[in-house]
């Protein structure tokens, strides 16, 4: 019973930090800005990139890659720590991880504290599939960076970074059961920035 109220607690605690809008926090403390009232109106790194600051934009995407990734790293240690597991039980899993970082990607994208209206989340997902995938997501983001320096590519390299890394994984991972739920997750990261870009008006 206490491992399953742990773990609700981690989905809570994961979705609230995802909420945590760095783009909104940064264009109020750089030049007193309403992130909600610039460009797009969304709290995401491309408004500020493209609306108020490059070098703005590029650190709030740094921020909340970081964010992300850290807090899984901090997650792995401190779950997998034999006196909390002691008293919890065994959540500090890869699945159990996997499902923790997603909460937050949902919260980034769809945060409650701002009626929904959050950002497309791909610095925040960049993350978190770094963290169970790296060496397919540093391939992908490689291959990102040249679509948008060299063709301009700027959302396609977008849907590049969300739905391709399961796939390149596949030639990395052998549990065939985390393979499938890192397809899941980038279907479900797909359906997330499209009810995102339904808000803006683009589809």
């Amino acid at each position: 019973m206490l491992t399953i109220i742990a773990f609700a607690v981690l989905l809570i605690i994961s979705y609230l930090l995802g909420c945590f809008s760095t783009a909104k926090v940064f264009a109020k403390s750089y030049k007193n800005m309403n992130v909600y009232k610039v460009g797009s109106g969304h709290p995401d790194t491309q408004n500020i990139y493209n609306n108020i600051d490059k070098t703005l934009g590029i650190f709030t995407g740094i921020v909340d890659f970081g964010k992300m990734y850290f807090y899984i790293v901090l997650l792995s240690f401190l779950l997998n720590y034999p006196p909390v597991t002691k008293v919890i039980g065994n959540i500090g899993t890869n699945n159990h991880l996997l499902i923790l970082g997603f909460f937050m990607v949902i919260g980034h994208c769809l945060p409650v504290t701002h009626r929904f209206k959050g950002g497309r989340g791909i610095f925040t997902y960049i993350g978190f599939v770094l963290y169970f995938a790296p060496f397919p997501m540093m391939i992908i983001i490689v291959l990102a960076i040249i679509l948008v320096m060299f063709f301009k590519q700027i959302r396609f390299a977008q849907y590049m970074i969300v739905l391709l890394p399961p796939f390149i994984n596949f030639f990395f991972e052998d549990d065939a059961a985390f393979l499938a739920k890192m397809f899941i997750a980038a279907l479900l990261m797909g359906i997330i920035n499209f009810i995102v870009s339904k808000k803006l008006g683009e589809i």
